[in-house]
C-alpha cells in the first residue's frame, strides 16, 4: 500500500508528536511522568498507522493489549492508566486533524480520515484496558481463591 500525503506528513513529525505525547500524559496524569519518548515512539506509530487505516488494524490493536498487560504485570493502576492512554491518544487525534485539514481542506477525505481516526482512538484505548483487565484477572482470581478457602 503506497502511503498517503496525509501518513507521510504525520510520520515526518513522529519523534515532534511523541513528545508532545509524552509531554501532554505528564502534565495530565503524574503517576505516569517517568515516560520517556523512546519508549513511546512505536506506540504513537502505530497509532498513526491506526488512525489513518495504514497498517493491519489487528496488529495495532494487539500491541495496545500487549501494552495494557504489560502495565498491569508493572503494577500499575488502571483509571492512572485508561487516563494516561486517552491523553496520548487525543494528541494523535488532535495531530491528525491538524494535519488533515492542511492537506486536505474541508472534503470527504478530510471527513473520512477523521471518522477513521475517532474510531481508531475508541479501539485503541478498549484494547489497552482489555490487556490490563486480562492480564489481572489471574491476580484477581487467586485472591478470590484464597479468600474463598481461608473461611
Amino acid at each position: 500500500m503506497k502511503p498517503t500525503e496525509l501518513e507521510r506528513f504525520l510520520t515526518d513529525r513522529l519523534d515532534e508528536i511523541t513528545a508532545e505525547v509524552v509531554g501532554e500524559i505528564a502534565t495530565r496524569v503524574p503517576a505516569y511522568t517517568h515516560l520517556r519518548a523512546g519508549a513511546v515512539l512505536d506506540l504513537v506509530r502505530a497509532a498513526v498507522a491506526g488512525y489513518l487505516g495504514a497498517r493491519d488494524r489487528a496488529a495495532v490493536l494487539d500491541s495496545f493489549r500487549d501494552l495494557g498487560a504489560s502495565e498491569a504485570r508493572a503494577g500499575h493502576e488502571i483509571h492512572h492508566f485508561e487516563r494516561a492512554v486517552r491523553t496520548g491518544a487525543r494528541v494523535v487525534v488532535r495531530r491528525t486533524a491538524s494535519a488533515a485539514a492542511r492537506i486536505y481542506p474541508p472534503t470527504t477525505e478530510y471527513v473520512t480520515v477523521m471518522e477513521t481516526a475517532f474510531t481508531a482512538e475508541g479501539e485503541i484505548v478498549e484494547a489497552a484496558v482489555d490487556g490490563h483487565c486480562r492480564a489481572m484477572r489471574p491476580d484477581m482470581d487467586r485472591r478470590l481463591r484464597t479468600l474463598l478457602t481461608e473461611n
